[in-house]
């Protein structure tokens, strides 16, 4: 997951809420559809969870290697804890690697899609773990797809939760893109009510 790129405007959806009723809300993007809170706050249980889809990209911040800024359903910061490789073996002309290790997500899900951490939005700094299959060019070592799962530590309002990300290159160029995709499962009792910048910081 390295290079520039540049985000496309995604979004998240509840697939599905115990007492929530569903409306669709048409997103640019991957056409995404947020199921916008038609049910009140105030019908909501205590301790009662919900699970909401995010979609949306990693994006390199630039001379920060192994930090990415988080666009999307989620918001924040994404930083590579540790990683390493369990096993690595070359077919053909291709070198494909599995990778492991510790990663971190400072941010929220950004219920109302306005690109900010806003009051009563979940918000979380969420420890994970992860298994990367990645391949790559034997001769140049320029990466040929990566695709990543992502099974989420529960911390504060988040139960549980998995992503799953790819990585590929952008034409012949040194870019690439990386975008995720995954559930998490959020406790309404557990939303923090306090503030958090886009960027995590």
């Amino acid at each position: 997951m390295t290079g520039t790129t540049v985000a496309k405007e995604l979004g998240i959806r509840r697939l599905r809420s115990r007492r929530a009723v569903r409306l669709g809300c048409a997103a640019s993007g991957f056409a995404v559809v947020l199921m916008c809170g038609v049910a009140s706050p105030a019908l909501a249980q205590p301790n009662e969870s919900r699970q909401v889809h995010v979609e949306g990209q990693l994006i390199p911040v630039n001379e920060r290697p192994d930090v990415y800024r988080v666009s999307g359903g989620l918001l924040g910061t994404y930083r590579l804890r540790t990683e390493r490789i369990v096993n690595a073996w070359t077919y053909w002309d291709t070198q494909i690697r599995e990778i492991e290790g510790t990663e971190a997500i400072s941010g929220c899900v950004d219920q109302n899609l306005n690109e900010s951490c806003d009051l009563g939005e979940p918000s979380a700094d969420l420890r994970l773990t992860f298994n990367r299959v990645a391949s790559f060019d034997a001769k140049t070592g320029r990466l040929i797809e990566g695709r990543s799962t992502h099974q989420l530590i529960g911390i504060g309002p988040f139960n549980s939760g998995r992503l799953a990300t790819r990585d590929i290159p952008v034409g012949s160029s040194a870019e690439i893109v990386s975008t995720y995709e995954g559930d998490l499962e959020v406790m309404e009792a557990g939303v923090d009510s306090k503030q958090v910048s886009s960027l995590g910081e």
